[in-house]
């Protein structure tokens, strides 16, 4: 037995795993085609055809804006930096790369950008998928950045800590004691 079956073989196995439902039900049937009359009333920004300009001029945007020093740290030591794979997904969708760009939308919304939530209903909405759409627009309210790093509250070296103290309490008048 080599050494890792010896370490495979002393792996716990999970029984019972408990898998989150899907937040979309999946489709039964081909979808209908729609009436542009009814789309455009059925999407709170239009169309379509709207949606996917909104989610082309954002891309564009968040490229244009984006310091190149983001995309230098989408590499690191254990996973890509969110901001830049949010990056990377507006160039692939500026490319037409729809399913590269989700996949790191996705990535980068799980990891606290809201943007790439919104980036997510934009596309969905794009593609018709107003369920979909509608679970990642919720999901732009949701999503909260990481937590920063804490503060060191240590003095510097050959620095004396001091504790401030407390506020001495307000003076207090009465009619008696004035003078």
């Amino acid at each position: 037995m080599t050494g890792i079956e010896e370490l495979l073989s002393r792996a716990l196995l999970v029984r019972e795993r408990s898998m989150p439902r899907d937040i979309v039900p999946p489709r039964t049937s081909a979808p209908a085609l729609e009436d542009p009359a009814q789309a455009a009333q059925n999407t709170p920004g239009g169309s379509r055809h709207a949606a996917a300009e909104g989610l082309r001029a954002l891309c564009e945007a968040l490229v244009r804006h984006t310091p190149p020093r983001t995309m230098a740290r989408f590499v690191t030591h254990q996973a890509p930096e969110p901001g830049a794979a949010l990056v990377l997904a507006c160039v692939l969708q500026l490319t037409d790369t729809n399913e590269g760009a989700r996949f790191w939308w996705q990535y980068a919304a799980g990891a606290g950008q809201a943007a790439a939530a919104y980036c997510l209903y934009l596309h969905h909405l794009a593609l018709g998928e107003r369920d979909t759409a509608d679970f990642w627009h919720r999901q732009t309210d949701d999503v909260q950045p990481p937590p920063s790093a804490p503060t060191s509250t240590t003095p510097a070296p050959g620095t004396r800590q001091t504790t401030a103290s407390p506020a001495p309490p307000p003076p207090t008048s009465c009619a008696s004691c004035a003078t």
